[in-house]
């Protein structure tokens, strides 16, 4: 978490720095359209995107934060009206026990590098951290950067959540005398949809 706030911080710092250079722009997080999208075994759902933004120079990202709130885990495939009380039950139990909202409230993405590879198609590669884990990842994404906003929308994302020390009910470390040896998959999707809207200065 310390890691997570010394960055932005600096992201703020580059903000105001450079809000008197004409060719230095920032483009703030739009929390209400962003969003991370998850697919694990049968369920898919989704997770919101709070804080954040892009640091651009002369229409050139060159750097990037954003944090993922743990406790907004929601759970898409099953309706309320069909399962009643079963989807609270199990969208806090991946907060709580998979992956430990309270003790770890936020994920984060930091951006370390982006190559275009052709038209609006670029090559992201950054640091991710969840429960408390630091891993680089690196997908393609397509993101298309406009004078007031940038959008960026990443392929599937496989991830293997033991790399984040997430064992919850994994094959791996499966908890067989409370689960009657039920696991859930390690491997999980996750699709990144960002939208930013640059700040005056």
């Amino acid at each position: 978490m310390k890691k997570i706030l010394v960055a932005f911080t600096l992201i703020l710092f580059m903000q105001s720095v450079f809000a008197q250079d004409g060719d230095w722009s920032f483009y703030r997080l739009d929390s209400v359209q962003s969003k991370v999208l998850w697919k694990c075994d049968k369920h898919n759902g989704s997770i919101k995107v709070v804080d954040g933004g892009f640091v651009v120079h002369k229409q050139q990202i060159e750097a990037g934060l954003f944090y993922i709130d743990m406790r907004t885990i929601k759970d898409l495939d099953m309706s309320v009206k069909q399962y009643g009380t079963a989807v609270m039950i199990f969208e806090n139990t991946l907060k709580d026990e998979f992956f430990e909202d309270k003790k770890y409230p936020y994920s984060a993405f930091e951006l370390i590098s982006i190559e275009k590879i052709e038209n609006n198609k670029y090559s992201v590669t950054g640091d991710f951290t969840l429960h408390g884990i630091t891993n680089c990842i690196s997908f393609d994404a397509e993101i298309t950067i406009q004078e007031d906003m940038i959008k960026m929308t990443s392929n599937n994302i496989v991830l293997d959540r033991t790399d984040w020390g997430v064992y919850r009910m994994s094959p791996q470390r499966p908890y067989s005398d409370e689960e009657n040896g039920w696991t859930v998959p390690d491997k999980l999707e996750i699709k990144i949809e960002i939208i930013t809207k640059k700040e005056d200065k």
